[in-house]
């Protein structure tokens, strides 16, 4: 069975529950494994052990956590070549949606370029500064993880 590692920033919950919901999507398919960790804990993690990992934060002062930037560039250094790579967020302002996976994903493809990309990225609305997660976002989340999941079966 393939598996899969989500990591995750999050400040106020809403970015880790969402990686959870991507998970959720993903181990629904039967695919694959999930493990859901936080950035602290990527220097613990054997990458060789995993098919794929995917990398989230929420968008911070206009751009994409310190901590998941450096998440990336510990994973990368300890070996993503092969592996399916994503990038997901999560934002409150319009004019943010999308902009930290967009960075994370720009920073993969610097940092890690024998890795495969996912086709898309997540990026999901919290509502108000500290959230919730607008109601229709775990859904999405889980659909995500389903077609990450897909893809990486393929």
């Amino acid at each position: 069975m393939k598996r899969v590692l989500i990591v995750f920033d999050s400040k106020f919950g809403n970015t880790e529950q969402l990686a959870r919901e991507i998970g959720t999507g993903i181990q629904a398919t039967g695919a694959a494994e999930v493990s859901v960790i936080n950035i602290k804990m990527v220097g613990d993690q054997d990458l060789s052990n995993f098919d794929a990992a995917l990398f989230g934060a929420p968008i911070h002062a206009f751009r994409a956590t310190s901590g998941i930037k450096g998440a990336v560039k510990k994973a990368a250094k300890m070996g993503l070549d092969g592996k399916l790579v994503a990038a997901f967020d999560t934002y409150q302002a319009p004019g943010h949606k999308g902009k930290a996976a967009g960075q994370i994903r720009d920073l993969l493809m610097k940092k890690a370029k024998g890795a495969k990309f996912f086709s898309e990225d997540l990026t999901s609305l919290v509502d108000g500064y500290e959230g919730p997660l607008n109601e229709a976002e775990p859904a999405k989340a889980r659909e995500f993880g389903q077609r990450f999941a897909q893809e990486l079966g393929e």
